[in-house]
């Protein structure tokens, strides 16, 4: 069995840096996988998911690499300092640490809205990955938006002042922090998260795209939305989809793992052709 070994740096300027972690196996081949993270408390729910699949690609000689993105985790700033240019600077940030560690980056995993930061920085890219795969992908940032504030929403009703959501993104008009469940959310990112849509990106450079869609039953279907990009993206490149089922981990109470999707996104990216 491999041994696992971690390299863990801070890069950037004080101030400004962020953590990047690489889980590698001893006896590596150099491939790695970039996760582009979720947003807020999801990704906090899905590091025991992460810390499972970063075991099972080392057994496939595969690393994991996870950036903190600015003003989140170990990385420097404030969630309230973060925006969306920022967060996809870290991502090409974190390409260059991978290149300068010698690695290269064979596959994009993309996690709920990380779905929309990894389909926007394979664009970026000079040249496409072999793989992307995509858990739960977020569709439309703005839906995403008015999900999260539900929660701030949800917990005024214990409260005498009780809020909106409509009253919160006059919040964001007049320029102001909303906090959520201990995220300042700037007003910037709140516009640039509710712009985003996943359809409004050319999908080519995420190279092979395997689509994961979680359900409580497993006779559920993936949502019409969904079914729509996926058709139209079919005919610009190689797209599996499956639905598995599952807790949806990234908003459960209790941590959740699913073992049959990490499995299958193991498959995913070490059955693909590599060159070295």
């Amino acid at each position: 069995m491999s041994i696992r070994r971690i390299s863990a740096d801070f890069v950037g300027e004080p101030g400004q840096r962020i953590f990047i972690l690489g889980n590698h196996p001893d006896d590596f081949d150099g491939r790695c996988v970039l996760v582009c993270p979720p947003f807020a408390e999801e990704m906090n729910k899905s590091r025991k998911m992460l810390t499972e699949l970063a075991k099972q690609l080392g057994s496939s000689g595969m690393a994991l690499v996870i950036p903190d993105l600015f003003g989140t985790g170990d990385s420097d700033g404030d969630f309230a300092d973060a925006d969306w240019p920022r967060w996809q600077q870290d991502l090409v940030t974190t390409e260059s640490w991978i290149a300068g560690m010698g690695w290269q980056v064979a596959g994009l995993l993309g996690v709920r809205t990380g779905a929309l930061l990894a389909a926007q920085h394979a664009e970026q890219r000079s040249s496409a990955v072999a793989t992307t795969v995509f858990w739960q992908p977020t569709l439309d940032g703005a839906r995403a938006l008015e999900q999260f504030l539900r929660i701030r929403v949800a917990a005024s009703l214990m409260s005498e002042k009780q809020e909106t959501g409509a009253e919160l993104k006059a919040r964001f008009a007049a320029n102001e922090i909303v906090e959520v469940a201990g995220y300042g959310v700037a007003p910037l990112l709140a516009q640039e998260l509710g712009s985003q849509q996943l359809s409004r990106h050319a999908p080519e450079k995420l190279g092979k795209l395997h689509w994961f869609e979680i359900v409580r039953a497993s006779d559920a279907p993936i949502p019409v939305a969904a079914t729509r990009l996926i058709d139209r993206w079919q005919h610009q490149l190689v797209l599996e989809t499956a639905t598995i089922t599952g807790e949806p981990f990234w908003g459960a109470t209790e941590i959740v793992c699913i073992p049959e999707l990490l499995s299958r996104t193991v498959s995913a990216f070490s059955r693909e052709p590599h060159h070295g």
